[in-house]
């Protein structure tokens, strides 16, 4: 059993995070964390990361809450293979803003970091930019794609870390 009520935020938060995996990478289901047994368990439906081809994995940022309660949503490119309740660190690259406020956080693991100009989407690989986009094919008013620095500010007014 997992219990993740003991993470704590990065030290380096908000431009590095922990990220909790609660989606492995190459995973066609889609799997969610029960806080209650402290386990992950399959869905009744398939990834949509899998589906549009992200090749990272998907989870939330340590610290920030435990689904489904409030929390952070993070995809983090990586070329580990984590499995559920891995915890890696990321750099925060990005922010999808979303209509319902469900935003998205962009972070990139130690290794990709290392060949970036910065910790930014405008510095991610082409085939990785490219992959980030086909997340949200459709962009909807008031939503898009934002820099680390628009999603340091909303990773930070959270209530959790106030």
């Amino acid at each position: 059993m997992m219990d993740f009520s003991s993470v704590t935020l990065h030290p380096e938060f908000p431009q590095k995070v922990w990220v909790i995996v609660e989606q492995p990478r190459n995973e066609p289901d889609r799997y969610s964390y029960d806080p209650v047994s402290k386990s992950f368990y399959r869905r009744a439906y398939k990834s949509v990361a899998y589906a549009r081809g992200f090749s990272g994995v998907y989870g939330w940022v340590g610290g920030s809450g435990i689904p489904p309660e409030p929390h952070h949503d993070v995809f983090l490119f990586t070329n580990q293979s984590p499995s559920f309740g891995d915890i890696l660190a990321g750099y925060i690259c990005g922010v999808f803003i979303r209509q319902n406020n469900d935003h998205k956080f962009i972070a990139v693991d130690d290794e990709i970091r290392s060949v970036m100009v910065t910790a930014d989407l405008s510095s991610l690989q082409t085939n990785l930019y490219d992959e980030m986009l086909r997340l949200y094919p459709r962009i909807d008013d008031g939503e898009g794609w934002h820099n680390a620095e628009i999603a340091f500010s909303h990773l930070l007014k959270n209530p959790l870390h106030d």
